[in-house]
């Protein structure tokens, strides 16, 4: 599932499952043109920050933090 918010901040979650393991939704919250911050929302209700990500401007759908990728397509 694919949920869009203001100024192309989106979440995306698996309806019957984890995305990883104990990962129900990931969020990229857009914080300035091409900067955002990403967060993982664990099985436990924990959300945990992922960290800073940069639009990789080769394919604008994906998101790239140190040690994760977020690709919305």
């Amino acid at each position: 599932m694919f949920d869009q918010d203001e100024k192309g901040s989106f979440t995306i979650r698996k309806t019957d499952g984890e995305i990883l393991p104990s990962i129900t939704d990931v969020s990229v919250y857009v914080l300035s043109l091409g900067v955002a911050e990403v967060r993982g929302l664990t099985i436990d209700g924990v959300n945990s920050r992922w960290g800073p990500a940069k639009r990789r401007q080769q394919d604008p759908a994906c998101w790239v933090g140190s040690d994760f990728e977020v690709c919305a397509y």
